[in-house]
């Protein structure tokens, strides 16, 4: 008789559960159990949460600071976890930011697995931390005359099919290349980056992804001849 080989099964994530993270949710964040542990959040009452940019279409970064400070419209309640299995421990209600971030309203649509970011920077303040904001084509426009003369990636959409995937210095010249007067879609979602580094990098790792799914570039990017930059 031999012996059975029984392999046990991971899950297909990119995401350590064991890693500092926060989920989003439509109503608000949780932080988890490593979070957690780290800022010990069990000594604050409320947070504050800010964002790096004024303008918050623009936004690419969330800070949160604990506190015990008085509640207000700025200073958010922390909303204690009654027992383990609550898996809301550490939340924090802030649906209206949610709704008027547009990067925050798009990862709270997704499915549980992608709201989930890992927070890497902790402030020297033991009561802070931050966590990015990566773009994922939260905005939109019908066509060209609708999009911003600033820089970013973006996407054209032939009803769910996503068809092409770029990038440029200027979102709204970029769609108004004559080369593109025949192409067939039906809206056009981009974020904004000011950084052409930042613009090369996602618009490379979003064409790998896509490539990878579907095992070809999208259409109009096979017909322009696209490459994907490998990302080390």
């Amino acid at each position: 008789m031999t012996k059975d080989n029984w392999t046990a099964w991971k899950r297909d994530s990119h995401f350590r559960l064991t890693e500092p993270s926060i989920t989003i949710y439509k109503d608000g964040i949780t932080f988890n159990a490593s979070l957690n542990k780290i800022v010990d959040v069990s000594k604050f009452m409320n947070v504050m949460i800010e964002l790096n940019e004024s303008d918050n279409e623009k936004a690419t970064k969330v800070r949160c600071v604990l506190n015990n400070m008085e509640e207000s419209d700025s200073n958010f309640k922390i909303t204690r976890s009654r027992n383990s299995e609550d898996h809301r421990r550490g939340f924090v209600s802030c649906r209206n930011l949610i709704q008027y971030q547009p990067k925050l309203k798009r990862i709270s649509d997704k499915k549980r697995s992608a709201r989930r970011i890992e927070v890497k920077q902790f402030e020297r303040d033991a009561n802070s931390f931050v966590f990015d904001l990566d773009p994922c084509f939260e905005l939109s426009a019908a066509d060209a005359t609708g999009l911003p003369t600033l820089g970013g990636v973006y996407r054209y959409l032939d009803g769910a099919e996503i068809v092409y995937i770029g990038r440029g210095k200027s979102i709204k010249s970029r769609a108004k290349d004559i080369h593109r007067g025949n192409w067939k879609f039906d809206k056009i979602e981009y974020s904004l980056l000011s950084e052409e580094k930042e613009q090369v990098l996602w618009e490379s790792q979003f064409l790998d992804e896509f490539k990878q799914e579907f095992g070809r570039l999208p259409r109009y990017n096979e017909q322009a001849g696209a490459t994907v930059i490998p990302l080390n």
